[in-house]
């Protein structure tokens, strides 16, 4: 019974009211506060010592004063030590965004803003797209339709055709439906190393999407990049995301890469390296991405060095970074780098 009493207490004190009734066989009975100081009576009031207010997460000390003591007692809170802070003080609100998700056209409803602006969470309730995924379409539907749209609003035009570098299936499958569109792989059939592209492939695409690809390429980055600027047709372009940082130099982490392979031993995985002079490296503390294929981490892109290699590698039909928000469509970003960018290649398309 004294437990109840607590309870209502504790009630009384988080509430809106400032009277609650409640019912105690014996009030004399202290009550075990979790501290070495136990409550009581005195003078008609109940000290609490030590309270935690739960939705707070805040301690503090209570003073409710008996008001009636038949047929049941009746408390008062007369003291708070420390007072509760204004609800508004207390927890400011969560910014939260609605928006329609521009892969699927799915609708969200008052998403918390920290998450629809973290580049990798899952933030459309319907098909699981992060921004970069929803910024990816929003640069590739600007360039062919000249404003941002929705995949499912987006009219169909097959004669458009354009190639994924392990697109995620999210929109892959919806591109596929509205193009002449194929995903490739590295790791399987269709397959598509980059570094290594049949001449029958060139000048054959639209468009090229590769997000989060370029940073794992093992070696010859440039080459990566001219190749797929000879992929394209006149005219055509590559929407491309990658890790990089606003200003600094481009690093390279294992710039000797020639003869490699993993090795696993003890629960940990390194990388063997004979360079092409014949010196032997081993690396540790090695950085997955994660998904299938080749992901690790090869190389951290400057924003400035990133625009220096498209525009050596033959793209040279203007290059854009994706800086406009489009919180229509769930793309609001929080930070200037790691954007959507797009690389054209000089000349008109058909």
């Amino acid at each position: 019974m004294m437990r109840n009493l607590f309870n209502r207490v504790f009630q009384l004190m988080t509430g809106k009211s400032q009277r609650h009734q409640f019912v105690a066989s014996n009030p004399n009975t202290t009550i075990p506060s979790g501290n070495s100081r136990q409550s009581w009576f005195e003078l008609d009031r109940l000290h609490l010592p030590v309270v935690l207010i739960k939705p707070n997460g805040t301690t503090h000390s209570a003073v409710p004063r008996v008001t009636e003591t038949s047929p049941n007692y009746h408390f008062e809170l007369e003291r708070l030590d420390p007072p509760l802070a204004p609800p508004n003080a207390q927890q400011a609100e969560e910014p939260r965004l609605s928006f329609c998700c521009n892969i699927c056209g799915g609708s969200n409803t008052n998403i918390a803003l920290n998450l629809v602006t973290d580049r990798e969470a899952s933030s459309c309730i319907h098909c699981g797209s992060s921004l970069r995924m929803r910024s990816v379409i929003q640069a590739l539907t600007s360039e062919i339709y000249g404003q941002s749209l929705s995949l499912p609003s987006a009219p169909a035009n097959r004669s458009i055709r354009g190639a994924g570098m392990s697109d995620w299936k999210g929109y892959a499958k919806p591109l596929s439906k509205l193009f002449d569109y194929q995903n490739t792989f590295y790791h399987q059939k269709p397959r598509l190393d980059i570094l290594n592209v049949a001449e029958s492939e060139f000048g054959q695409y639209d468009f090229l999407i590769s997000s989060d690809v370029m940073e794992h390429v093992p070696t010859d980055i440039d080459k990566a990049f001219a190749n797929m600027a000879r992929m394209l047709k006149p005219g055509g372009f590559l929407v491309l995301t990658v890790p990089y940082k606003p200003d600094g130099e481009h690093e390279e982490f294992y710039p000797d890469l020639h003869e490699y392979r993993f090795i696993n031993t003890g629960g940990k995985t390194f990388l063997y390296n004979r360079t092409k002079n014949g010196t032997e490296q081993i690396y540790d503390n090695l950085v997955f991405h994660g998904g299938d294929g080749f992901t690790l981490f090869m190389r951290m892109f400057s924003e400035a060095s990133l625009i220096g290699m498209l525009e050596s590698s033959g793209f040279d039909g203007g290059i854009k970074i994706y800086r406009e928000n489009d919180p229509e469509h769930g793309v609001v970003w929080p930070i200037s780098w790691c954007l959507a960018i797009v690389a054209r290649k000089a000349g008109k398309t058909d």
